[in-house]
């Protein structure tokens, strides 16, 4: 008898976390959001905040991840983000509605939860800029895409640098560009603003599975 003593407080212990549990789960937003508040509060005085929920597209990722990798023959986060970005545009709507439906579901939630969680006290925390020395930059980070104008600078440069003097500056060169690049027609400054877009919508979706990978 003496050695069921401990075996039953262990399985009490073990029925009341999962009672408590179950509890919450059942309860209103409100309601587990300032439960869960009280328990924070006493055990490291500090109000949690709900974790946003990640969007469609990382939703499909997450799923189809391990495919991708053995498609692409390498884990590397750009090339794995390429063929990922590629796979989902080409994905229809019917296919992408389930991911579609299950984030707007999941931010509906996390709105509740943000809401309760500023009602019962709690204040979400900016992110403060570091003022130390810069990281080094992590090869598998995606590079920003260039500008519609700087991808016209590139294309033209070379021409503007030759109709400037020998000694110009580098600042000439941009004031020049720039001079070009507002005289021109949207007409013509359109190839350089549709392959920036198509730029920009790659880079985000490749920082999007860059993050997740983190």
């Amino acid at each position: 008898m003496g050695r069921m003593a401990p075996i039953r407080s262990l399985l009490l212990i073990l029925f009341m976390g999962c009672s408590m549990q179950c509890f919450l789960q059942t309860m209103p937003v409100e309601s587990r959001v300032a439960t869960m508040a009280k328990k924070t509060s006493s055990d490291s005085g500090d109000l949690v905040p709900p974790k946003r929920p990640g969007t469609a597209y990382m939703g499909w990722l997450k799923d189809n991840r391990a495919s991708i990798v053995k498609k692409v023959g390498t884990n590397s986060v750009t090339d794995v983000a390429k063929e990922a970005g590629k796979q989902w545009k080409a994905l229809s709507a019917a296919k992408k509605k389930p991911y579609e439906m299950a984030y707007a579901k999941a931010k509906a939630v996390f709105d509740k939860e943000m809401a309760a969680f500023k009602a019962a006290g709690g204040v979400v925390q900016r992110k403060q800029k570091r003022v130390s020395k810069k990281a080094a930059r992590d090869p598998n980070m995606p590079k920003k895409p260039l500008s519609g104008y700087l991808l016209f600078m590139a294309d033209n440069r070379a021409k503007i640098v030759k109709s400037l003097p020998k000694d110009h500056k580098a600042t000439e060169v941009m004031k020049e560009g720039g001079a070009q690049w507002n005289k021109l027609t949207a007409a013509k400054k359109k190839p350089y603003e549709t392959k920036a877009a198509k730029l920009k919508a790659e880079y985000v979706e490749k920082m999007e599975a860059y993050k997740a990978s983190l």
